[in-house]
């Protein structure tokens, strides 16, 4: 990994290409060649990383703070939670079995993507995925071979995506070949198609909702609280049928929800992390070992800071702690207030621990020692971000946009029903348009349900709110 970071980034110096030397980290920032070259672990999960950071800055431009992010695409589904306007950052993970000690944003993936393989288990049960038939062959009505059905196949079936082409037009695609699949895997169970085909979809809604209920529920966030928001080349396809399986009532679709973790790239900061375990009790604690150790942390903040020649107004350092109670195997990381260390920053460390606490286990343990374990400084450097501009709104009338209509299976009405097609590229700031429709655009697909309604924003998002039936 190293000797390959470093001959790239020699190559594209040797070609010529003017090129900004850095890549993007787990933890929603971003690291130059070399320090990815010597610490390649903090590249692990580093796409889905960027489309948080492009939904954080969705979702402060439009005064919406508590969000969803789901992010489909062909082989997984990402989701995280932000309160606030941020996401918790974990100092620990699991990527396929294996423990990634670094400090990463708390992404949850699942098998669950386009190209997810719907197949009867032993038991003589229907599952999707996690096995998938990736781009090549990719979906049975691709044509390139694969004759197992997908979660495309499935849409295509049911024409909540276009059975005659996919990307707006620019791949022609066979449903004949996705019936056969998915007509197959029906006869095993003594099923009709349809009714299968619905099922694969019902069960990717299911996988889906329980990761999110993993980083909400489990968390003790209530999700109906929350605004899902969807993107990746399949998440818009899959949102409404997620959200009712959520009991969520909004849904926002970015403008290009095909290539948002691209767009979150350009609007992340450099950011490294420097830490020291020290365990101490934090009743025995003093003001000054915390000015110590973070006094230690920021001389090396300083240090990288100078490296990447980043000017001093652009500077920026947080500081926070893993506290737990003593005996404890897990730790929670708490915010440290910036400014002096003294009785008072203590006072809030205790307070931000049993708030926490109580949060994650609905308890906190009167009277139990509480520990302080590693104590962590996050370095930023600003740089100049991609902007979104607001357009002038044009007022309720989307028919312009009309490009005809279709049968689209919809799971509110039980059965296929005619649903009228959008070309989302000439929708207009301050369009509305009411279910049952299909929105097209060539990185995706949304659909609007029965009882709902989408608006077009300031910003172009889409902005999906269950009615009442």
């Amino acid at each position: 990994m190293k000797g390959y970071v470093k001959a790239l980034s020699g190559k594209l110096k040797d070609l010529g290409i003017a090129v900004t030397p850095q890549l993007t980290q787990s933890n929603g920032g971003v690291i130059g060649f070399d320090t990815a070259a010597d610490l390649p672990v903090r590249t692990v999960l580093s796409g889905p990383s960027t489309g948080v950071v492009a939904a954080q800055a969705i979702g402060k431009m439009t005064g919406i703070d508590n969000l969803i992010t789901f992010d489909m695409g062909g082989t997984s589904s990402d989701v995280a939670l932000l309160t606030n306007g941020k996401c918790q950052v974990v100092n620990e993970s699991v990527v396929h079995g294996y423990p990634i000690k670094a400090p990463m944003l708390d992404i949850h993936t699942v098998g669950a993507g386009g190209g997810s393989i719907a197949y009867v288990d032993n038991g003589g049960f229907l599952k999707v995925g996690p096995r998938s038939a990736g781009a090549n062959p990719g979906p049975a009505c691709y044509g390139l071979g694969n004759t197992e059905p997908t979660v495309t196949d499935a849409n295509v079936l049911l024409q909540t995506q276009n059975p005659k082409s996919l990307l707006n037009g620019r791949m022609a695609i066979d449903q004949e070949k996705s019936r056969a699949a998915i007509k197959t895997l029906a006869d095993k169970l003594g099923m009709e198609t349809l009714e299968t085909a619905n099922g694969i979809l019902d069960i990717v809604a299911a996988n889906m909702a329980k990761a999110i209920r993993v980083i909400s529920v489990q968390r003790g966030h209530d999700p109906r609280e929350y605004t899902l928001v969807a993107f990746g080349g399949a998440g818009p396809v899959h949102a409404a049928r997620l959200a009712r399986e959520l009991g969520m009532k909004k849904i926002l679709i970015p403008t290009t929800p095909g290539v948002l973790c691209a767009l979150g790239l350009l609007m992340t900061d450099l950011r490294t992390d420097f830490s020291a375990t020290q365990l101490c009790r934090l009743s025995d604690t003093a003001p000054e070992t915390l000015a110590q150790i973070y006094g230690q942390l920021e001389e090396k903040a300083l240090g990288w800071f100078d490296a990447e020649e980043i000017a001093p107004e652009n500077r920026q350092m947080s500081r926070t702690v893993d506290v737990r109670y003593a005996g404890q195997n897990y730790e929670i990381p708490v915010s440290v207030p910036a400014g002096p260390l003294d009785a008072s920053t203590l006072s809030a460390i205790e307070k931000g621990f049993l708030d926490a606490h109580r949060q994650l286990y609905g308890f906190i343990a009167e009277g139990e020692a509480i520990q302080l374990v590693t104590f962590r400084l996050a370095a930023s450097g600003l740089v100049e971000k991609a902007q979104f501009k607001p357009v002038p709104l044009e007022g309720p009338d989307a028919s312009a946009a009309i490009t005809g209509a279709r049968e689209v299976w919809m799971m509110e009405a039980g059965g296929f029903v005619s649903a009228t097609l959008y070309d989302r590229s000439k929708l207009k700031a301050g369009n509305v348009i009411e279910g049952p429709a299909i929105i097209d655009q060539m990185d995706t697909t949304t659909v609007v349900p029965l009882h709902t309604t989408a608006t077009v924003d300031a910003y172009l998002n889409l902005l999906l709110e269950a009615r009442d039936a």
